[in-house]
């Protein structure tokens, strides 16, 4: 990714204010809430300095907020089959945690995205289903 120093540490600054709100957020909503800045973090940053590998966060990332969100609204409505797994949210910040060290190391984070991509997953009946066969882990 191809950053100049400058939109490199403002798009760190967001993540790691981001990490450091989803940590201490009480609840799965204010969690989802912090996590959708890192989305709006990237759109920024890309509409003054474009990257391609910048606008593949910002889908991963804006498809999970929107999985997770339907998953959370869902459980408020009354769907009672397909849960957040215990540790869900402290997996969904480790893997954050990993991409703002591949983001800052400057290293590749197709595997990281991935990582959030297959979490997301687990919020839908299929994911939840193969969650609950072990075949997906978190």
């Amino acid at each position: 990714m191809k950053l100049t120093a400058d939109s490199k540490k403002l798009l760190l600054d967001e993540f790691e204010y981001a990490i450091k709100m989803m940590k201490t957020g009480n609840n799965a909503d204010k969690k989802l809430f912090y996590f959708s800045g890192l989305y709006g973090a990237l759109s920024r940053i890309f509409n003054i300095e474009y990257d391609s590998q910048l606008v593949f966060m910002h889908q991963i990332l804006t498809s999970a907020y929107n999985n997770i969100n339907m998953r959370l609204n869902a459980l408020k409505g009354g769907e009672t089959v397909v849960q957040f797994p215990e540790s869900f949210f402290d997996k969904l910040i480790e893997i954050v945690e990993e991409l703002t060290e591949r983001i800052e190391k400057n290293e590749d984070t197709y595997t990281t995205m991935e990582k959030i991509a297959i979490l997301t997953f687990i919020t839908t009946g299929n994911g939840y289903y193969l969650f609950e066969k072990n075949i997906i882990k978190i």
